[in-house]
């Protein structure tokens, strides 16, 4: 377990993060010259905002100073967690952009898209981590904010996301399934990126297991060292915690496979939405099963059911209403349903 991999120089990404806002901002001018008709992406702007927090949240200031600069700033500690966070994002990022052209979607749209449904994931992600762990963050608001220290639930960022693809989609006149489709393999391979930074940030333990010979173990102030320590009985001398379920790795597993499961899909759709809904119901069907293993106690309930089980549940149940439904529609229409074909069929008339 590695919570923090690196520390960084906060003056130095300070300075670096207005360099990216002046640059994009100068970029984008240039395309709004050569394209009158081409709106301003919000860019900049996210870089300048992340400029300031660097000065507000490592140089102790809300205000550019003199006096700020003259002194040392703390340095920015970079999390694990973040790392393969970002790491998803971008990866992601490629892949959807990729699968997006192949589908017949505007490489602009899918970008705005994208980073759009990204933003809302994350958002997504840790309301719902917060609405099952409120008192967690009733002596540290601010803490609701630190997402790149873990705690975020996926199936949050899943509901975050899609409405945001929802709306985006709406607003462009682009078909959700057509979308869908295409940025769904992104989701899963995150997923199981993901999940690596859990491991090395110790969340999203599994219960014990000492006799699993693949069973792993904690060192000593890890989430499940303690939570062994209070509830477990173990020495408060240990080094290491008991061993434990490798539930991130079980769900980084869940998340390749699905992967490649997403990918053959798509070569053998029929309809759009095929791809979106395997792994709705994949997804749907594995996380309950590996929620079964998990002991960490931060992942809220419904009844008997954990919050991810519950909601599990239901998506697999509206995943197969939805592909039962998408079926039959298909068959008595079925070029109503092949999206991607429509659109690659239009963009070759307008290349004519």
């Amino acid at each position: 377990m590695r919570q923090i991999l690196v520390h960084l120089p906060s003056k130095g990404l300070f300075v670096l993060a207005l360099l990216a806002a002046l640059g994009t901002f100068g970029y984008e001018v240039v395309r709004r010259r050569r394209d009158p008709q081409r709106s301003l992406s919000s860019n900049p702007l996210f870089f300048l905002v992340g400029a300031w927090f660097l000065m507000w949240k490592f140089g102790g200031a809300a205000v550019p100073t003199a006096e700020i600069f003259g002194k040392p700033w703390a340095p920015v500690p970079i999390f694990a967690y973040g790392v393969m966070l970002g790491s998803a994002l971008v990866v992601g990022w490629f892949l959807a952009m990729r699968l997006a052209k192949q589908d017949g979607i505007r490489q602009e749209d899918a970008a705005q898209i994208y980073m759009l449904t990204a933003v809302w994931s994350i958002v997504g992600a840790r309301v719902l981590y917060v609405l099952a762990n409120f008192g967690e963050f009733a002596d540290n608001p601010f803490g609701v904010f630190l997402v790149w220290k873990g705690g975020l639930v996926a199936y949050g960022g899943m509901i975050g996301g899609f409405l945001a693809s929802w709306y985006q989609c709406r607003k462009r006149g682009i078909p959700l399934l057509q979308w869908a489709d295409a940025s769904a393999p992104s989701v899963v391979l995150g997923t199981g990126i993901t999940r690596f930074g859990c491991l090395l940030y110790g969340c999203d333990y599994g219960r014990v297991a000492r006799d699993l010979p693949w069973a792993i173990t904690f060192p000593q102030n890890s989430p499940a060292w303690d939570d062994h320590i209070r509830n477990l009985g173990l020495a408060h001398e240990a080094a290491r915690s008991f061993p434990v379920h490798p539930t991130q790795l079980y769900e980084a597993a869940v998340g390749f496979a699905l992967f490649v499961l997403l990918m053959f899909l798509r070569r053998l759709r029929r309809f759009s939405g095929q791809v979106f809904l395997g792994w709705v119901i994949g997804y749907g069907i594995l996380r309950p099963v590996i929620e079964v293993y998990r002991d960490d106690k931060q992942r809220g309930n419904v009844g008997p059911l954990s919050t991810s089980q519950f909601i599990g549940l239901v998506a697999t149940a509206l995943g197969i209403g939805l592909l039962v439904a998408l079926w039959r529609r298909y068959r008595r229409d079925p070029d109503s349903l092949r999206h991607w074909e429509a659109s690659a069929g239009r963009a070759t008339k307008g290349n004519s």
